[in-house]
């Protein structure tokens, strides 16, 4: 998905004759640059945000619930503080969860349904990986509910639902590493391999201070983790890191080639390389039963190309 960019950046890639990030170049018969704007640039700037912000909060939720499972406490950090924050961290990151859904479903740019939302692998969008961020979403609800009320269920009933929902953390960072198309930029890679590192860290920790009398199953789950990593960055780097993954991710050969960049405009527009605007709504629409095409590999957060 593309999105406009700064009248600043947009200038000074015209003197260079080069392209930005998240809009497309097109070179006319005069020598002129034609820029294409292709999706609605609030909502996409939103809906990457808060996805981001999401992400940071379930990690710090789920990293608090781990010092939780091992009543973590110091004389300076009672245990109480982390039980809050713990609670606060999750509440927050169904806010922003709940941002991040409605700015996806308000962005007409893909047909992505409320219905997408919390039902998995039914979106003609990237089903797998639409469907995983559906499951997070599900589990999130899941989890939130059950802690609201928690006097009214038994602790087995909690506790279980309660660790199931952690499967929430890492389908949510497969859902954004598989469908976005920020993971190339470097401080978005670098934001989540933190975030996956400090989980990876507290749970090998929570291995060695846990169930002392089951060394069998300490060294599974130990094994088991390291096995996780290494399978997740040989994916991640023959994957979401590879030139051209948004138009790979997921899409069956009954999907079209992707639309060109001047997709939407008047023709007008490109040829005499005017000032890019957007055709009517109506134009812009996808057949019925037309699969609508990827995004191109470019992150509304990245700077503008040399």
């Amino acid at each position: 998905m593309t999105s406009a960019a700064p009248a600043g950046v947009l200038a000074g890639s015209l003197r260079l004759g080069g392209t930005v990030h998240g809009v497309a170049g097109h070179g006319t018969a005069a020598g002129h640059l034609a820029i294409v704007v292709t999706s609605s640039t609030p909502l996409w700037y939103a809906t990457r945000a808060t996805g981001l912000v999401a992400l940071v909060l379930l990690t710090a939720g789920m990293a608090l619930g781990l010092l939780t499972s091992v009543r973590y406490e110091h004389q300076r950090w009672p245990r109480f503080i982390t039980i809050g924050l713990h609670r606060s961290m999750s509440l927050l990151a169904c806010a922003f969860t709940a941002v991040h859904i409605t700015t996806t479903v308000l962005d007409s740019f893909v047909p992505i349904g409320v219905a997408d939302v919390f039902v998995p692998f039914i979106s003609g969008y990237r089903p797998i990986w639409l469907g995983l961020g559906a499951i997070a979403t599900d589990l999130l609800i899941a989890l939130t509910i059950t802690s609201l009320i928690r006097a009214r269920l038994s602790y087995r009933t909690w506790k279980l639902v309660h660790w199931a929902a952690y499967l929430c953390w890492p389908v949510a960072v497969l859902h954004g590493l598989g469908t976005g198309s920020d993971v190339s930029t470097r401080w978005v890679l670098a934001l989540t391999l933190l975030c996956v590192g400090t989980i990876a860290c507290l749970i090998a920790w929570r291995l060695t201070q846990g169930w002392p009398s089951r060394a069998g199953l300490r060294i599974a789950g130990a094994i088991t983790l390291v096995i996780v990593l290494i399978a997740g960055g040989a994916w991640l780097m023959a994957g979401p890191l590879k030139p051209g993954w948004s138009h790979r991710a997921d899409q069956p050969s009954s999907v079209p080639a992707a639309q060109p960049a001047t997709a939407g405009l008047d023709r007008a527009q490109v040829a005499g390389g005017g000032p890019a605007r957007k055709a009517p709504q109506a134009q812009r629409r996808a057949a019925p039963g037309d699969r609508w095409p990827s995004p191109p590999d470019a992150s509304p957060f990245s700077a503008a190309a040399p």
